[in-house]
């Protein structure tokens, strides 16, 4: 990113980045790289300092860039265990990680294999609000939660246990951070396409055995009724677009809701078979058959979903209309120059602030 402009740029038109990810070891310590890698340490200059070490020192030209760490992501199963049976110890190293480098707060990205354990809801509120003690009331805290109402309630309501305000204990202290995303994929259990990142629930969904139903509007709406205030959910849209293999479309269904091959699948960019990042998606749309955040390939048989700037600008006005906290991307790489008229950030910027970044 120092010697990228175009990242450089993206930085001028967000306010929060996080490093993404540190994970929880089995004593509840926040990995650091200090001790045994010291010249990630944060006063090494030298242009091998560590990625960590070049995050540390970034910046954007208004200096209005608060830098924070990540904690967990994907299959995060132990993290969640791990910092929940020693929260002593994750808060300690937190806080010294984050004071060492001079950040400005922390994210919780936990994402457990299925829903949240009895109790585990409880003790997570209760590790927010120590975080919260131990860095000030001016640092950024959040939390990551997916957009499925059962993994949600899982936090509150756990199975064969009384409800508690645990999501509002959470926003009292931070930032309640929806991942907009993964609701439908080639790696879901259904077995026909969906939507990755929808705004609002389609009553036009296949009443299919496996098949989710589930939208940005349909978690936030849960959220509130779990006292959430609005004003503390950041509304998160991907920068990636999944992709479905050997799509046999029914005329007039451009793909949506048709049967697909698992194995048939295409591998893309980022490493995961069915998963590309918004920039190849350009690519792949010239000469694609677009219909409204999707688009179907008639002669390769590939489907995809993906959001794109008009679709990130109804988020965004979503976001206003409903006085959310602001909207969350995954992630800033990923997306294509901010100056290109298919930027999702700009598009993001624009329908927030009514103008340019």
């Amino acid at each position: 990113m120092q010697a990228n402009p175009e990242m450089q740029r993206k930085l001028d038109a967000v306010n929060v980045l996080a490093y993404a990810f540190f994970h929880v070891d089995a004593a509840g310590e926040v990995q650091q790289f200090c001790q045994p890698h010291p010249i990630a340490c944060p006063h090494d200059d030298s242009a091998s300092g560590g990625s960590f070490a070049a995050f540390a020192r970034l910046d954007n030209r208004y200096h209005s860039l608060q830098k924070i760490v990540s904690i967990g992501g994907a299959d995060s199963q132990s993290s969640l265990d791990n910092a929940l049976n020693h929260p002593e110890a994750v808060v300690r190293s937190a806080v010294s990680l984050i004071q060492a480098y001079h950040l400005d707060g922390i994210d919780l990205d936990f994402e457990p294999d299925a829903f949240f354990n009895p109790g585990q809801g409880e003790r997570y509120a209760q590790l927010v609000a120590t975080l919260r003690r131990a860095l000030g009331g001016q640092a950024f805290i959040s939390i990551e939660v997916p957009g499925d109402w059962e993994t949600l309630r899982s936090i509150d309501c756990p199975a064969a246990t009384r409800c508690r305000d645990n999501l509002a204990l959470i926003a009292a202290n931070g930032y309640v951070s929806l991942m907009g995303y993964e609701y439908h994929g080639p790696y879901s259990p259904a077995t026909v396409t969906g939507n990755d990142s929808n705004l609002y629930s389609d009553p036009d969904e296949p009443l299919l055995p496996r098949f989710y139903h589930g939208s940005d509007d349909q978690a936030v709406r849960y959220l509130t009724f779990r006292s959430v205030p609005s004003g503390k959910i950041l509304l998160g849209f991907p920068a990636y677009f999944v992709s479905y293999g050997a799509v046999e479309a029914l005329p007039g269904s451009h793909g949506l809701y048709q049967p697909f091959d698992r194995s048939r699948t295409a591998a893309y960019d980022v490493g995961s078979k069915g998963e590309g990042t918004y920039r190849t998606a350009q690519r792949l749309l010239i000469g694609g058959q677009l219909s409204a955040t999707y688009a179907y390939s008639t002669s390769l048989k590939q489907w995809i979903s993906y959001d794109d700037p008009d679709s990130v600008a109804a988020k965004a006005d979503y976001v206003m209309t409903k006085h959310l906290a602001g909207l969350m991307m995954w992630e800033i790489g990923e997306d294509v120059p901010l100056d290109g008229r298919q930027s999702l950030l700009a598009s993001a910027h624009r329908a927030l602030f009514g103008s340019d970044p």
